[in-house]
C-alpha cells in the first residue's frame, strides 16, 4: 500500500486557493490576498536589525514598495485613500 504524505506549505495553499479561482472576483480576491501578504512581508523586512545600517534612500524605496502592494490591495477590493481600516 503506497502511502502518501500530506504537505502543505504556504506555497501549496496559495496554488489551491488560485486554482479555485472560477470568477473575476475570485481572482480580485486572491490578488488583493497576495498583495496584502507581500506588504506584510515587505515591513517584516524592513524591521530586521540588519536593515538599519541600509540608510535613508534604502529606506524610503523599501516603505514605498510596501505601500505599494497595500496600495494595490485597496484597489483591487475597491477602498478608498479616505477609508480607514483599524485592526
Amino acid at each position: 500500500m503506497k502511502h502518501e504524505r500530506d504537505i502543505s506549505t504556504e506555497q501549496s495553499k496559495r496554488d489551491l486557493r488560485w486554482n479555485g479561482a472560477k470568477t473575476l472576483a475570485d481572482c480580485d480576491r486572491y490578488m488583493a490576498i497576495e498583495a496584502q501578504r507581500a506588504g506584510a512581508i515587505g515591513f517584516a523586512h524592513v524591521r530586521k536589525p540588519e536593515n538599519a545600517v541600509m540608510g535613508p534612500n534604502w529606506l524610503r524605496g523599501a516603505l514605498a514598495t510596501v505601500e505599494g502592494h497595500y496600495a494595490y490591495a485597496r484597489e483591487v477590493m475597491g477602498i478608498s485613500e479616505t477609508d480607514q481600516f483599524y485592526a
